[in-house]
């Protein structure tokens, strides 16, 4: 068995990989490629490390905080999405450190009399303002999604659905163009076996041709050379001297 290497080889038409130990020499030679090849890339060093928010300091500090897990400082203001009455502490805290005596909400008619409940009624006011505006903001937006997110949610779907099928034909394409290639490949290999068998039988017999013409000169060539021996021991029982070809 050769072990050359062929690099025109026709898969559907040669046969050697059945051969014994043909299988095992091409296992060994992908190997060897294999080697040769560079080792496959860990996932995590694909890319380079990036530096998030670099031009922005203050972005990198609550990345930073994130990180390391720490609550945010200071604390989102929640109040504003809370609907209290003022109270009596409300207008001690703000005018005095102390702690307050009492929590008895503010009616509108006491807040006359005390300097800072018509204030803090007023901002009390806003607040509900702003809350009662952002309600109906959120039933506003309800309302549309209502109303025209079925058809936003079916022209979607059908956006999607025509790119999958764009995509789909674009797969069944490829595909199709696969199989025709392999189809024509298939069929150059089987011609160019047809033309390999014929150039081959006309080499066999061209090599039998040869062969034969070998074996009639050899033959002739003995022949000969008993010719020759013959007319030797003819020329010398008869003392006649033996003339050579070129005396003649």
């Amino acid at each position: 068995m050769s072990t050359q290497i062929s690099l025109d080889a026709l898969p559907y038409v040669d046969k050697q990989i059945d051969e014994p130990g043909v299988r095992t020499l091409v296992d060994k030679l992908i190997a060897s490629e294999m080697k040769r090849m560079p080792k496959p890339r860990d996932p995590a060093t694909l890319f380079p490390d990036i530096e998030l928010f670099k031009d922005n300091e203050l972005m990198q500090q609550e990345l930073d905080r994130v990180r390391r897990g720490k609550p945010m400082e200071p604390k989102l203001d929640l109040s504003r999405y809370q609907l209290e009455i003022p109270t009596v502490a409300d207008t001690t805290t703000s005018s005095s450190s102390e702690t307050p005596e009492s929590s008895e909400p503010i009616t509108p008619s006491a807040s006359e009399e005390l300097p800072e409940g018509r204030v803090l009624w007023l901002k009390a006011l806003d607040n509900a303002n702003a809350q009662l505006e952002h309600q109906n903001q959120r039933i506003m937006n309800l309302e549309l999604v209502q109303k025209f997110g079925g058809n936003a949610w079916n022209i979607h779907n059908y956006q999607m659905e025509y790119d999958l099928s764009l995509l789909r034909k674009a797969v069944d394409d490829t595909k199709a163009e696969v199989i025709e290639l392999n189809k024509l490949r298939k069929r150059d290999q089987l011609e160019a076996a047809e033309s390999l068998q014929r150039l081959e039988a006309k080499w066999a017999e061209m090599i039998s041709a040869t062969l034969q013409v070998e074996v009639a000169s050899a033959s002739l060539e003995a022949e000969l050379e008993q010719l020759k021996t013959y007319e030797a021991n003819l020329c010398k029982e008869l003392g006649v001297p033996l003339v050579q070809p070129s005396q003649q």
